[in-house]
C-alpha cells in the first residue's frame, strides 16, 4: 500500500523546529511521523524532550519500536478519537509537529466530524467530495493543540496561497496566531516537486497582527498583514510584489483583458486556427496568425498580447500578434490595446525578464501552475502608469 510519505531532510526538519517559539516543551508529538525526523531533529534542540510518534505504517512503528527514543502509537490519523486516545495515553501535548501526507482524500462522514469539531468545515465548499488528506492532518493536529502549545506543521502551497483555500487561511488567522510561514525548496522532498511550506500556530495571547514570511533559501524575512496573509502567504510573491500590493486603481479604459472559452482539445477538433500554450515559445516573440474571425469565439488579432495562463512550463510565455487573427484557447489571457501606441508600450512590460520572473512566483497552484487577471494587473497598472 502507498501512503504518500514524503519524508523530512534534516535541513527543513531543523528550519521547521528552529521556528517554533515554545521555550521549553516536555512532549512532542508528530501526527504521522514515517522515519521520525521531524521528532529527531526536536530532540536535537531540547535534550530532555520526550518524543511519541502516530503512524498507521507497522514499519515505522517496529522501526521506531527498536531505536526506544519515541513511544509509538499505531493509529489512522483519520481516527476521529484520535485526541482522546493520545490525551488518555500520553497526557497534555505542548508541542505538535507534522509533515502531513500529500493525497486526495474522501470527504466522508468522519471527516466531516473532525472538520466540524475545530470549525473547518464551514470554510470547504459544499459541492466537494474530496479534499487534501493534509487539510485532515491540520484539523487533527488542532484539535490537539493546548491552550499553551504550539504546532509546527509542513503544508503544501494549495493551502498557503491558492484561492481555493483562502476560506481555510481566513479560519486561521481568525482564530490562532500564525507566527511562520517558511517557503521550502520545491525539491524538499524525495519523489514530489510539490511547493511546500512549513507554518507555525499557536493560540492568539497578544494583539500581533502580522504573519512572518521567509525562505530557507534567503536571507530576507517580510512581516505582512493578516488580510494580505488571507490573499496570499508565499514569501516568493512578496519579495517579487512586495509594492504591488496596493496598486493604483487604473481609470482609463485604454485597453481590455479576456481569456479563451474554449479547451485546446476542443479547438483542436475543429477546423479552426487556434492559438494555444504550447505554441509559445519560451521567448517572447510577435507572432503572424493565418486564423479566421468566427462568430461566438475568443479572437486575438493585431496588437493583442498573450500571455500563458497556466502551466508549470509555461508560466511566462508571452508573445504580441505582429499581424492575422485567430481563436485563442482558455489556456490563453489576452491583453487587447486599443491603439498600437499603447499595445508597444504593454509589450515593452511584459516581454521583459522582470514580468516573468514576476509571474513565476506570483503563480498559483501547486502542480499546475496558474496566473489570474489580478495577478497581471497588478504588474501591468503599475509599470504601465509609471511610463506614460
Amino acid at each position: 500500500m502507498h501512503l504518500n510519505q514524503y519524508y523530512t531532510q534534516n535541513i527543513y526538519g531543523d528550519a521547521l523546529i528552529q521556528s517554533l517559539s515554545i521555550s521549553s516543551p516536555k512532549i512532542a508529538l508528530d501526527l504521522g511521523f514515517g522515519a521520525g525526523d521531524l521528532l529527531h531533529a526536536a530532540r536535537r534542540r531540547w535534550k530532555d524532550l520526550n518524543l511519541i510518534g502516530v503512524d498507521i505504517d507497522r514499519q515505522n512503528i517496529i522501526k521506531a519500536n527498536s531505536g526506544k527514543l519515541i513511544k509509538t502509537l499505531e493509529l489512522n490519523g483519520f481516527e476521529l478519537a484520535l485526541p482522546q486516545l493520545i490525551s488518555e495515553k500520553f497526557g497534555n501535548i505542548d508541542l505538535l509537529i507534522s509533515n502531513p501526507p500529500y493525497f486526495s482524500c474522501d470527504l466522508n462522514h468522519t471527516n466531516k466530524k473532525i472538520l466540524h469539531e475545530i470549525g473547518l468545515l464551514d470554510c470547504i465548499s459544499k459541492n466537494l467530495n474530496k479534499i487534501p488528506a493534509e487539510l485532515i492532518f491540520l484539523a487533527q493536529n488542532l484539535r490537539l493543540l493546548s491552550k499553551s502549545g504550539e504546532l509546527g506543521i509542513i503544508l503544501p502551497a494549495g493551502l498557503v496561497s491558492g484561492q481555493k483555500w483562502q476560506p481555510i487561511r481566513e479560519f486561521l488567522l481568525s482564530n490562532y496566531q500564525v507566527t511562520n510561514v517558511i517557503q521550502l525548496p520545491v525539491d524538499s522532498f524525495k519523489k514530489t516537486d510539490a511547493q511546500t511550506f512549513i507554518i507555525t500556530l499557536k493560540h492568539r495571547d497578544n494583539n500581533v497582527d502580522h504573519v512572518r514570511l521567509s525562505n530557507t533559501s534567503e536571507t530576507s524575512i517580510f512581516n505582512i498583514s493578516k488580510s494580505q496573509a488571507i490573499l496570499r502567504a508565499d514569501y516568493n510573491y512578496y519579495k517579487t510584489a512586495q509594492s504591488l500590493i496596493n496598486p493604483k486603481i487604473f481609470t482609463n479604459e485604454e485597453f481590455r483583458i479576456f481569456r479563451g472559452n474554449k479547451s485546446h482539445n476542443v479547438l483542436s477538433l475543429s477546423n479552426y486556427e487556434h492559438v494555444h500554450t504550447t505554441h509559445m515559445p519560451t521567448t517572447p516573440i510577435r507572432m503572424n496568425l493565418l486564423g479566421n474571425r468566427v462568430v461566438g469565439e475568443k479572437i486575438a488579432t493585431t496588437g493583442d498580447i498573450l500571455i500563458a495562463r497556466v502551466g508549470r512550463r509555461c508560466i511566462g510565455r508571452v508573445a504580441i500578434v505582429e499581424t492575422g487573427q485567430a481563436i485563442v484557447s482558455d489556456c490563453i489571457i489576452v491583453i487587447s490595446p486599443k491603439n498600437k501606441l499603447i499595445s508597444e508600450a504593454i509589450w515593452n512590460i511584459v516581454s521583459s525578464v522582470d514580468f516573468k520572473n514576476y509571474l513565476v512566483s506570483a503563480a498559483f497552484g501547486v502542480g499546475a501552475k496558474y496566473i489570474t487577471y489580478k495577478i497581471i494587473m497588478d504588474y501591468l497598472m503599475r509599470e504601465y502608469e509609471a511610463s506614460k
